[in-house]
């Protein structure tokens, strides 16, 4: 029963340990069946040449080209994305780019595929006006546009508007990409108008995509690549699906989700969207529809690229997919929808997309979300008042520390007990080393003189286990903390990023090593051995290609944690030998003037 509390502070160690590698060592890219790609027609005639059209605001350029009338370009003006690996979040690539790899062949393009357009589908803000797997769109025959893709005309320009027309005998089409107003938005307003003499059929969609190679998404077995990516559909009732690459296997497939989209295996939420998004540890891009009459679908695929010669990737897609809709000959239809594409900054995420867009929910802070919401505020509140990240870090470690002392102060005494024990448990351990039994008895027996329980340890470990969803919450907050991004301190260029030097992960070992060595134990030598030096061997590795910024909070809060146990084993000390100096004047027949001596001899 002694070894009660070793073994629970063990587990409780191991178990931190297991969550942060399954947290910060997943890899972001599984192998993935191909998904079946829809049929998607462009032009069957040569391409006009590409127009390109930009926007410009304060912090972003947005280059858009005819081909498609969607995004190729989305470069961060702000200095500090803009220097940064992710200043350009449209990463499609572009038709002859880079010859040999996806954009360049797409086996799977369907019927009136002309090489090199292959992307041309799968480019940010691309609008769809005849999606097959939007709702009530199975077997539609008289679709009022006759290609998926066509050769716009740049009708309208200036620095916040882009006009793109396209006009046949059937249908004319009109796309006006806008900046909001807002950083990092864009208002995408599609228009189609039936031209035939007959009842024509369209079911509009719009896309958001990124494309990655697996090398950049993939971690290894402790790093962390910023990259790893997943799409997500987030309802207006506060559902959120979030999938990685693992759950468009083919055995996922024939769940209901997939089942409404027909063989296409995009996978589709049941609940009505707030909206549809892409994203990664820093950046999103999401769609919002503006329009409250018409309420679309969300979809979302990952959609794998294995090609000979090839280095391999996916497309990760996320749309809103409208209900077809039947167009009398003269009518007009008309469809909003508001693209975020940016850092998945806090204070702008709140008020991005207006009243009621749930954009706040672009950031996942996990199952501890509501605890990480205070710690959120707390932080950009102090950073507010020293105006650095590093130090904001360390007052939030401070205070969480400081208010979780009354739950980890029972464990402090209890160890502190224990310690004084230990004499007398180390020759128990010798004269009862072959007869367990007898042994279990005397260490009962020696508790109880002493006016203790062997459960005693575990429930001065218990009230530490209820700090723990405040530490993981705070692990999801600085993980999740775009803030960080970009942010030198200290040595460190980048607070978002490992220290470069790996100097940090030994100075955490050594405080590790330092708390194991403090703490008393009870347990056979090779299992003290163990705890004294894998425990922070084992953290080190992990900082080894953790961020710099939970680093900061690992060393500072390992420091906090033995400067509380030295005060409060100092105050313990302090109190025994008042209480021994009381006892020895009370029991004594002479004068109190006659003790003094003797009183110091026994305080010391």
């Amino acid at each position: 029963m002694g070894n009660l509390g070793t073994a629970f502070r063990f587990v409780f160690i191991v178990l931190s340990g297991v969550l942060l590698f399954t947290w910060f060592g997943k890899s972001g890219q599984q192998d993935t069946a191909p998904t079946l790609a829809q049929p998607q027609v462009a032009l069957p005639h040569a391409r006009a040449p590409y127009t390109y059209c930009e926007l410009t605001t304060a912090e972003f350029k947005a280059q858009l080209t005819t081909r498609g009338a969607a995004l190729k370009r989305f470069q961060l003006l702000t200095p500090k994305y803009k220097s940064g690996e992710m200043s350009d979040l449209s990463t499609t690539p572009q038709p002859g780019t880079n010859p040999g790899t996806a954009e360049e062949h797409d086996p799977n393009a369907g019927a009136g595929y002309t090489p090199g357009t292959a992307h041309e589908f799968r480019q940010q803000l691309f609008v769809q006006f005849r999606n097959p797997t939007s709702p009530g769109a199975t077997d539609v025959k008289d679709w009022g546009p006759k290609f998926d893709s066509v050769d716009w005309t740049l009708s309208r320009q200036d620095a916040s508007v882009c006009e793109f027309t396209y006009r046949d005998a059937d249908v004319e089409l009109v796309k006006t990409v806008e900046a909001s107003g807002r950083p990092y938005e864009l208002t995408v307003t599609s228009t189609i108008k039936n031209l035939a003499s007959t009842p024509r059929t369209h079911a509009v969609a719009i896309d958001t995509v990124d494309w990655w190679l697996d090398s950049r998404v993939q971690g290894n077995m402790f790093s962390v690549s910023p990259f790893i990516t997943l799409v997500e559909c987030v309802g207006k009732n506060g559902t959120a699906h979030r999938l990685h690459a693992d759950k468009f296997e083919p055995s996922n497939f024939d769940q209901p989700e997939f089942a409404a989209t027909g063989s296409y295996r995009w996978f589709q939420a049941g609940e009505t969207p707030a909206f549809a998004s892409i994203s990664n540890a820093y950046f999103g891009h999401a769609l919002v529809a503006l329009d409250p009459a018409v309420a679309p679908v969300c979809q979302l695929q990952i959609e794998p690229r294995h090609q000979a010669g090839a280095e391999t990737g996916a497309f990760y897609r996320a749309r809103l997919a409208f209900p077809a809709a039947s167009l009398p000959p003269g009518e007009t239809a008309k469809y909003t929808v508001l693209s975020y594409n940016g850092p998945k900054e806090r204070d702008i995420l709140a008020t991005a997309g207006g009243k009621g867009s749930g954009l706040a929910d672009l950031i996942d802070l996990g199952f501890f979300a509501s605890i990480a919401k205070i710690l959120v505020s707390f932080l950009l509140k102090v950073h507010g008042m020293v105006g650095n990240w590093g130090v904001a870090i360390i007052m939030l470690t401070i205070t969480a520390r400081t208010l979780l002392f009354p739950l980890a102060l029972p464990g402090i005494k209890t160890m502190i007990k224990m310690r004084e024990l230990q004499p007398e448990m180390n020759i128990l351990n010798e004269k009862y080393k072959d007869d367990m039994r007898a042994k279990g008895v005397a260490q009962m027996e020696l508790w109880r003189k002493h006016g203790m329980s062997p459960f005693d340890q575990v429930k001065g470990c218990l009230p530490q286990v209820a700090t723990m969803p405040v530490w993981f919450a705070l692990y999801t907050t600085l993980q999740t903390a775009v803030e960080l991004y970009n942010i030198p301190f200290l040595w460190f260029p980048d607070l978002s990023r490992p220290d470069p030097y790996f100097v940090l992960p030994f100075i955490i070992g050594a405080t590790y090593f330092v708390q194991q060595k403090i703490m008393p134990f009870q347990g056979d030598p090779a299992q003290r051995k163990m705890m004294l030096y894998f425990m922070p061997a084992m953290f080190t590795v992990f900082m080894l290609f953790l961020p710099a910024g939970l680093g900061v909070y690992m060393f500072t809060n390992s420091l906090l944690a033995i400067l509380q146990q030295h005060l409060v084993e100092t105050h313990a000390r302090r109190s025994a030998n008042r209480g021994q100096i009381a006892v020895t004047v009370n029991d004594s027949d002479t004068s109190t003037a006659k003790l003094a001596p003797k009183t110091k001899r026994t305080s010391a």
